[in-house]
């Protein structure tokens, strides 16, 4: 098993199941909300202070976040910085074929977006891969308080998705017609959130920092998921069909860089001496059909293929997580 504790951060990962949690479930009483209201479980309000030096997004006092953030209580990193930025591209067989079924006409972009194990550009470009950069010793927060995903035809914008603890996930519907129920399979919550077309974005809140999400809809479309991945540093980008991620606002310095792509459990990782301005590094993925299908067979192997969703479900839904990432639940 390769190691990912530089792409989790060194605090070790906390289980967050929705199956096991009571808060994880609405009550029978509950009844799908709109999406003007917070998807979040209730919390007393935190008394107002002085500015955060990191977001605050969710329901937790400051000084929660910050135990996980910055823990040894640093300013903020004020010296000369860089911008790392770079493609990542993937050799090797084509992805294969997931078993989704996708309705037709008002899901078109979902075949794309879900119809293969992960996404290719153009040059062998790798979509949806999480690139982090860690090793430097400063406290580099996180400015926005969101961070922010769109669906489209049935289809989230990307299959990855990266934020730093303290911030929420906001969701918008771009349709203009079909609606959607995207929750965060892992969190807790109390009430179904409605995402209507054009309306305001619903706001999910992982309350939980160094996990793994799974973005889910609560709608009968299986395919509709992506890798969310919460994080106790900021220094992290996902890339899109080009391929091309930048991470900027990093300490100069040597950093460890890791290139990470959720749907084949696959990474590459490189060091540098990071220079004021601008410093490129690209990498490299590998796609072996022959061992993949190896290990697929291996899990399949003792499963009844005819029980429940799994056999809808394509090989990086089934296997959601990498082993030292917290399970969540199966479609």
């Amino acid at each position: 098993m390769r190691q990912i504790l530089p792409l989790l951060g060194a605090a070790a990962l906390v289980v967050t199941s929705a199956c096991n949690n009571k808060d994880a479930s609405p009550s029978s009483s509950s009844s799908p909300a709109a999406s003007t209201m917070a998807a979040a479980p209730s919390a007393s309000v935190v008394p107002a202070g002085p500015p955060s030096p990191f977001a605050v997004g969710v329901p937790l006092p400051p000084a929660a976040i910050a135990k996980v953030v910055n823990p040894n209580n640093e300013e903020p990193y004020k010296g000369p910085t860089a911008t790392l930025r770079g493609v990542v591209r993937i050799k090797g067989d084509p992805p294969p074929n997931t078993n989704f079924t996708f309705p037709t006409g008002k899901c078109g972009e979902a075949a794309a977006t879900y119809g293969k194990l992960f996404r290719v550009g153009l040059d062998g470009a790798a979509a949806d891969v999480l690139v982090t950069a860690l090793g430097y010793k400063q406290f580099v927060p996180a400015r926005e308080e969101a961070k922010k995903v769109t669906i489209h035809g049935c289809a989230f914008a990307r299959r990855t998705v990266a934020l730093t603890f303290g911030q929420r996930l906001e969701v918008s519907n771009i349709d203009q017609v079909e609606s959607y129920m995207p929750y965060l399979d892992g969190a807790p919550r109390r009430a179904t959130m409605v995402a209507v077309p054009r309306g305001a974005p619903v706001k999910l809140h992982p309350l939980v920092g160094s996990a793994h999400y799974m973005l889910r809809d609560e709608l009968p479309n299986p395919f509709l998921t992506a890798d969310v991945f919460v994080l106790n540093f900021s220094t992290y980008d996902v890339t899109g069909l080009d391929g091309q991620y930048e991470i900027q606002g990093l300490p100069v310095g040597k950093v460890d860089v890791t290139a990470f792509l959720p749907a084949i459990d696959n990474d590459a990782q490189q060091s540098l001496e990071l220079k004021e301005g601008v410093n490129t590094l690209d990498f490299e993925l590998t796609y072996p059909k022959q061992k993949a299908d190896a290990a697929d067979a291996g899990a399949d192997a003792g499963n009844d293929a005819g029980k429940g969703d799994s056999k809808d479900a394509p090989k990086d839904a089934r296997k959601d997580a990498p082993k030292d990432a917290p399970k969540v639940k199966k479609p």
